[in-house]
C-alpha cells in the first residue's frame, strides 16, 4: 500500500531532507511554505507566535515509511522545541499522466 507522508519542519532542513530522500531511492518530494504554531510554539503576550515552516509531502510505499521516518528524527531531531511533525496518511492509488500508470508504478 502507498503512504503520504506529510513533514512539516524548519525551512534549514530542506537540504538535509532532499539527500535523505536520494539516498533511500525516493525520487520526488512537493514543497510549501507554511507557517504555524503548535504546543511548543513560542508565546508573546499570551499567545503562540506564527513560525516559518515548509511543509513536505512525498508519496511513498509502505515499506519505506519507517526508514524515512528514522533518518528524519535523525538528521532533524536535535531535541530542539518545534523541530517539526511527521504524519502518515493511507493512498488509495496514484496516477501518472503522462505514462498512465497507477499504483506503486506511477510513483517509481
Amino acid at each position: 500500500m502507498l503512504r503520504k507522508i506529510e513533514a512539516f519542519l524548519a525551512p534549514s532542513k530542506l537540504d538535509v531532507l532532499r539527500d535523505l530522500l536520494l539516498k533511500q531511492g525516493i525520487e520526488g518530494m512537493s514543497v510549501l511554505q507554511a507557517q504555524g504554531w503548535g504546543t511548543r510554539s513560542k508565546v508573546k503576550n499570551g499567545k503562540p507566535q506564527f513560525e516559518e515552516r515548509v511543509k513536505v509531502e512525498i508519496v511513498m510505499d509502505e515499506q519505506q515509511v519507517d526508514p524515512f521516518i528514522r533518518g528524519v528524527q535523525s538528521l532533524t531531531g536535535d531535541g530542539a522545541l518545534g523541530a517539526g511533525m511527521i504524519f502518515v496518511v493511507p493512498v488509495e492509488d496514484a496516477a501518472r499522466l503522462s505514462t498512465r500508470e497507477s499504483g506503486k508504478a506511477a510513483i517509481l
